[in-house]
């Protein structure tokens, strides 16, 4: 199974419509975001985990949740999304997945990349969900018919 993990706040910073939503809403954006890798994952059959740093949080242990298919990752006080991306990487390679981390995170691509994971970009994480939300449109317009 490809399993795809994506540096949260990373992206959303990268990608310009999520960019603006920070001005609505800093939740605004990771909610547009999570509901953008869930169309991703329904259509490239990947499982989707997006981490989000919570350096602020006064949380002792990571939050995890599903949320439309995808698993969404909130660290714990004093951790960073990179700490927990590289341990679920990690994890994923030694049990035999394809793994993908999307950042732009110079640091993070060459750890992973050290483990024998793939890396993309945020711009090119933005091109395969925005095919992925076409491949959708298409799909809801043949059933439409």
């Amino acid at each position: 199974m490809e399993r795809v993990i994506v540096d949260g706040y990373n992206v959303i910073h990268a990608w310009v419509p999520l960019k603006r939503l920070l001005d609505v809403s800093l939740e605004a954006a990771r909610d547009k975001l999570v509901e953008r890798l869930a169309v991703y994952a329904m259509v490239s059959g990947s499982e989707v985990t997006v981490v989000f740093d919570a350096h602020h949080s006064k949380a002792r242990t990571n939050s995890e949740e599903v949320v439309e298919g995808v698993r969404v990752v909130f660290t714990r006080k004093g951790h960073s999304a990179d700490h927990v991306i590289e341990r679920i990487a990690y994890g994923a390679v030694g049990a035999g997945d394809v793994i993908t981390v999307a950042t732009s995170d110079r640091t993070q691509r060459d750890l992973v990349r050290g483990m024998g994971g793939a890396v993309i970009d945020a711009r090119e994480l933005e091109r395969r969900v925005v095919d992925a939300e076409q491949e959708m449109g298409r799909r809801v317009d043949r059933y439409a018919r």
